[in-house]
């Protein structure tokens, strides 16, 4: 039977690149057979370049993302996500999700945690406000997030503006209404007008994050991304009805902390385009032509060797049951972009479904029929095979060429049971 999700055909690019090896260091490690887990033979450059592209299409990915500037997750949004993927994940970036994905809505820095359904990639936006022309004049008032990368097949589940504010003691508890607006563009190229986006009412000595809904603003960036003009800030002292500034109320702004600087989280639900097709195509194109090419002395004796290094596995023998195959990010030379995991460990299935089936090899009622058929005529019906029955979703944490901080949920990427079908 043909698994058709995303653990099959990275099983088809890992098991294909395994048998293609020539000589630089591999990035998976796989069972011996002989209860010990051990690096692959090692590829070429090539072969190590197309690996690298085809789980960049498994992930979704069009390039390798190459973040501006030093990567590093000191800043407010990093830690944010870093924190919410600790949250989510067991060790490895292992997601424990049923049928339907869940992710965390309203996860402050501080680790507090409210549940919402349906997300399944959360990214959070730098504030590059100081880029735009017409809202560098005042860039502690003014905000503004590259919704760019994202498509209109993501649809916006929600998106939050996150603020920290310190305490204001010189108006004690008295009240102020935080208003945000999104900035449009006016009659004319010079013009622009504001439109109320979220407001918050906050007492002076209040010390914090403080959360602004702009689900409304990011769906409007999304399906029309030259509206984003950007977000402009008013502090307004109730009491007196009157305008001030930001600093003066403790709203921390280019100058703070790095840990305490705006950033904006959006929720987004999508259907991830794992491009099956494709990749088994690259796949069988890759073997074919390892099949056919000329018999370079230098590569023939490299993949000799190879082999010469790699053991002998004995004839199959064990019974269908889930064997080890770790991907590891830094052995592919992505460790400046990937925050966590440091890789993930796939699975595959592999084993015996022979006569008698024991409970512990999770087979179908039809396995258990197609076998004894092939126990008595072998001609007839062949052994079942062994596949994997229970599926797992992966998390990964990475930055984008913009800096931004992207948590994707990629599911059917973990084998977590396997059976005879």
């Amino acid at each position: 039977m043909e698994i058709r999700s995303a653990v099959s055909v990275l099983l088809m690019v890992c098991i294909s690149y395994v048998r293609l090896t020539t000589a630089t260091v591999s990035g998976v490690y796989r069972d011996n057979g002989v209860d010990r887990t051990e690096r692959t033979a090692e590829f070429s450059g090539r072969d190590k370049r197309e690996m690298q592209h085809e789980i960049l299409t498994l992930l979704g990915l069009h390039h390798r993302p190459k973040p501006a500037g030093h990567s590093t997750t000191d800043y407010s949004a990093p830690r944010f996500m870093l924190n919410l993927y600790n949250s989510i994940t067991s060790d490895g970036g292992i997601v424990d999700d049923g049928n339907r994905p869940q992710f965390p809505r309203n996860v402050t820095i501080e680790n507090e945690i409210e549940p919402t359904e349906g997300s399944d990639v959360i990214m959070s936006f730098v504030n590059h406000a100081k880029k735009i022309k017409h809202l560098r004049r005042q860039r502690d008032r003014t905000f503004y997030f590259d919704f760019s990368e994202i498509t209109p097949k993501e649809t916006v589940a929600r998106a939050e503006l996150r603020l920290y504010k310190e305490k204001a003691g010189k108006w004690k508890k008295h009240k102020f209404q935080v208003q945000i607006y999104m900035i449009q563009q006016g009659d004319n190229p010079e013009n622009y007008q504001i439109v109320t986006e979220s407001n918050l009412t906050v007492r002076a000595n209040y010390q914090g994050w403080l959360t602004f809904n702009l689900t409304n603003a990011a769906s409007h960036w999304t399906y029309s991304p030259t509206t984003n003009m950007g977000l402009f800030m008013k502090i307004i002292f109730l009491k007196k009805n009157r305008d001030v500034k930001p600093e003066k109320f403790g709203i921390v702004g280019r100058k703070g902390p790095e840990y305490k600087q705006p950033f904006m989280v959006g929720y987004f639900r999508s259907t991830p385009e794992l491009h099956v097709r494709k990749t088994r195509a690259a796949v069988r194109r890759r073997m074919k032509e390892s099949a056919y090419a000329n018999d370079d002395e230098e590569e023939q004796y490299s993949y000799t060797k190879a082999l010469r290094r790699t053991p002998r596995r004995a004839p199959r023998q064990w019974p269908c049951q889930r064997r080890t195959l770790y991907m590891k990010f830094r052995d592919l030379g992505w460790q400046n972009w990937i925050i966590a995991p440091d890789g993930f460990k796939a699975f595959y299935c592999d084993g015996e479904c022979s006569f008698p089936l024991g409970a512990h090899m999770n087979a179908t009622n039809h396995a258990i029929i197609q076998t004894l058929v092939h126990l008595m005529t072998p001609y007839k019906a062949p052994s079942p095979g062994c596949a994997p029955t229970k599926l797992g979703s992966q998390s990964v944490l990475y930055f984008d060429h913009n800096y931004n901080v992207v948590l994707k949920r990629f599911p059917d990427m973990i084998v977590k049971s396997c059976g005879c079908h």
